[in-house]
């Protein structure tokens, strides 16, 4: 889920500890030019930069990229975690509280070690279980508003701190020719969130709020009595045309429209804080999300990388390979190995105990509100069972399509399920289904789905050092683990909300693509990723005859001559359509065969 992410740009001295001897880490260093297994680490892109830090400090030490830029991080790493198949550095967005027997099953407790100490002993103490430290935060990202500075200094509009202000500024915005905001609205995770954060500037993050989350968690209470007041809040901002439903932009759209320079507000849509690349152009700044009358502004943070240490890097036979990898948790506990993740434009707040904040941050002049309480946590551990679904009919909300009650009802009834019948599954997975086998399983429901002859799936695997990755194919693979929506939204290529599209091609050149691959080129880069090449009932294809061909990963070549064409069928809604038709069955090999 996308939403408005901010970094913090830090500067402060760096005390690293060199890989000679104990070092007073606690850490024993082998001796160089000793043969060392490749640590495997999930990344989206390449990790070159920790890469070179990481060498410069221990040569002998190998980082393997496990590629995945799939549509739901989130519960992807936190499935890893479940099961236990992860990379040996693991990293994921929270920290997982939640699946306690999990962390201390599959993670390795950090505690005892001296890296541990460089974190902020606050941040620390939300991490731990049980005595425990099994993951340790990186950076956190700050979710947020924000205003165009550059276009606010040009009318001399000053900056709202409560809605009133804002209320009485939206008319003076609009009658200068100046759309007032822009909404992201593409992802269910959005629309639970935008409720969430609303509801913070209320009473959500209170005494009061966190005790109704777990009574309502629980059964004990009813949506309306945490979020009825929230939802009201929520149309006084569609009202007035600060949140808007109707244009159904997703995060890049929404932040597209915003840099053109006439938009006052963005929600849910800011990927840099200067209107070019470049840092030229108009200035952003983030803005809470605005209480009624100011007192209670909020920014919701979140843990946007936390990183922990395989288990079965202590089995035996992995002595060498655990150290290594303490050697790299060691680099991630510094702001130079933490800033490998990050551009220097970028702006997440530390999670190290000595962070200063750089006075050029576009959050200057923010932490003071944040370390004086103004900061609520992004709403998700333990609402997962329910909170795409509630995000959906919030969107729809949003456009007009529900009424509060609906969306309260709704959420009311989603608990109870939740709860009857935990996870709503579509179906039970007893083994785990490789990248090549969910590509077969989407081939054929997609294919299915959209009346095709075949399917072209691409996959996400480490080309190139993974420099570029590919979203437009299967990422990861399916769990043993039950299928739920999240669950598939972390692997197809269409995400929550993307239809599936289809070309059509002769015979021949069906084969000749699949034999040539996707091609993907960025910021001069390229890459090429492999198909696989799915045909119904398992016929051979003539080479003059035309077919339909569902096709996930498209260049610019494949798109035109095969006259690309967009099904109108949601990529989830066929997942779901489908298993609901064959009555939830239990995943098997036969569920793979297209006949």
């Amino acid at each position: 889920m996308k939403h408005v992410k901010v970094i913090f740009a830090i500067l402060l001295s760096l005390v690293m500890v060199c890989g000679c001897g104990t070092g007073g880490s606690g850490i024993q260093s082998s001796d160089a030019g000793r043969g060392h297994e490749p640590l495997t680490i999930l990344a989206t892109a390449d990790v070159d930069r920790l890469k070179e830090v990481v060498k410069e400090k221990y040569p002998e030490i190998v980082l393997e990229v496990v590629p995945y830029i799939g549509k739901n991080w989130s519960r992807f790493t936190c499935d890893q975690m479940i099961t236990g198949d992860m990379p040996d550095i693991y990293n994921t967005t929270l920290a997982w509280l939640n699946y306690p027997d999990a962390m201390k099953e599959n993670l390795i407790d950090l505690s005892t070690y001296a890296f541990t100490d460089n974190y902020d002993p606050t941040l620390l103490s939300q991490q731990e279980l049980d005595g425990g430290i099994y993951l340790l935060p990186s950076k956190y990202s700050v979710y947020s508003c924000a205003y165009n500075k550059t276009l606010f200094d040009k009318h001399g509009w000053k900056a709202p701190e409560s809605f009133e202000e804002l209320k009485a500024l939206a008319p003076k915005i609009k009658k200068a020719g100046v759309r007032l905001s822009v909404t992201n609205t593409m992802n269910a995770g959005v629309g639970f969130q935008y409720v969430c954060n609303l509801a913070d500037t209320i009473d959500l993050s209170s005494l009061k709020g966190v005790q109704w989350q777990k009574d309502f968690l629980s059964g004990k209470a009813d949506a309306a009595e945490g979020f009825g007041e929230a939802m009201n809040y929520m149309q006084e901002w569609i009202d007035l045309g600060m949140i808007e439903g109707s244009d159904a932009l997703d995060g890049k759209a929404a932040f597209e429209i915003f840099a053109e320079g006439n938009t006052a507000f963005a929600i849910g849509g800011v990927d840099r804080w200067t209107q070019n690349e470049d840092g030229t152009g108009d200035v952003y700044v983030p803005m809470p999300y605005l209480s009624r009358d100011g007192s209670k502004n909020m920014y919701v943070t979140m843990q946007s990388k936390n990183f922990g240490l395989s288990k079965k890097l202590e089995e035996k036979g992995n002595e060498q390979k655990l150290e290594d990898a303490l050697h790299v948790m060691e680099i991630l506990s510094t702001i130079e190995g933490q800033n490998t993740f990050y551009d220097a434009i970028t702006t997440n707040i530390s999670s190290l105990r000595d962070w200063e904040v750089d006075p050029a941050s576009p959050y200057a002049s923010c932490i003071e509100d944040m370390k004086n309480g103004h900061t609520a946590p992004l709403l998700y551990t333990g609402w997962e069972g329910i909170l795409a679904q509630v995000g959906g009919n919030v969107l729809d909300y949003m456009n007009g399509k529900y009424t509060k009650e609906e969306v309260l009802g709704t959420m009311d009834k989603l608990r109870d399920d939740w709860l009857e019948k935990g996870v709503n599954a579509f179906s039970e997975v007893d083994r785990k289904y490789d990248q090549k086998e969910t590509a077969q399983l989407v081939g054929r429901i997609f294919g299915d789905a959209a009346g095709a002859d075949c399917a072209l799936i691409s996959l996400n695997t480490a080309v190139d050092n993974c420099a570029i990755q590919n979203g437009s194919g299967i990422n990861g693979y399916i769990m043993p683990l039950p299928l739920t929506d999240e669950r598939i939204v972390s692997v197809i290529p269409t995400g929550w909300s993307d239809n599936i599209m289809t070309v059509t091609l002769t015979g021949s050149r069906i084969r000749e693509y699949a034999k040539k691959g996707y091609k993907i080129e960025s910021d001069g880069k390229s890459a090429v990723f492999p198909y696989e090449l799915f045909v119904k009932g398992g016929e051979e294809l003539s080479d003059e005859n035309e077919y339909t061909v569902v096709v996930c990963g498209a260049d610019d070549e494949l798109s035109a001559e095969g006259n690309i064409q967009d099904s109108g069928i949601q990529g989830l809604q066929a997942f779901k359509d489908f298993f609901d038709k064959n009555g939830n069955p239990a995943m098997s090999e036969e569920l793979l065969e297209w006949k």
